[in-house]
């Protein structure tokens, strides 16, 4: 009787590890696809109104007049190839640190933004709506998805997942 319970402890504590690991890949996939998600639909939204943007980042009132443009071009390409990278979970860290980069650098701004008083328009998804006029839930929006980048980044470090990448491109220098 003894050793029937401990071969049913055997079996349900191997379901659960096995369980668990599905759950957490499943939990991985999501969060990628979320936050890859957001921010290719956010840079696409920006490229097809590039003046729009401009303005937008002009309205923080923090960077010299003759670097707006640029970044405005700029950054919608950045956020997409950040997004598509985690995404497809294709260097995923890299795409990941990216984004995670971009969210401190957006809720700086907008935190001084709501330092200043200024009622603007965040800007990050190209248009106007009554959830970007409120810096408060922008900010919000940024701490959870800055959450998700870290989630992500971590769960991408505990898989392994860039090293196999690391090592085709190793196998590729030596031949």
């Amino acid at each position: 009787m003894q050793l029937r319970r401990l071969s049913f402890a055997r079996f349900h504590e191997g379901n659960t590890v096995k369980n668990s690991f599905i759950r957490r890949q499943g939990t991985y996939l999501i969060a990628r696809w979320i936050l890859g998600g957001v921010f290719v639909y956010a840079g696409i939204l920006k490229m097809q109104s590039p003046i729009q943007f401009a303005d937008n980042i002009a309205a923080y009132q923090l960077l010299p007049a003759n670097t707006i443009n640029a970044l405005a071009l700029g950054l919608p390409f950045f956020e997409l190839i950040c997004g598509l990278l985690v995404l497809a979970g294709v260097c995923t860290r890299i795409g990941t640190m990216g984004l995670f980069t971009m969210l401190l650098v957006f809720m700086g701004a907008i935190s001084i933004a709501l330092k200043r008083g200024l009622s603007i328009d965040c800007g990050c998804f190209g248009g106007h709506s009554w959830i970007e006029s409120n810096l408060w839930v922008a900010l919000g929006r940024n701490a959870v998805l800055l959450l998700l980048a870290l989630y992500i980044y971590r769960q991408s470090l505990f898989n392994g997942e860039d090293d196999e990448v690391k090592s085709a491109q190793s196998d590729r220098l030596e031949r």
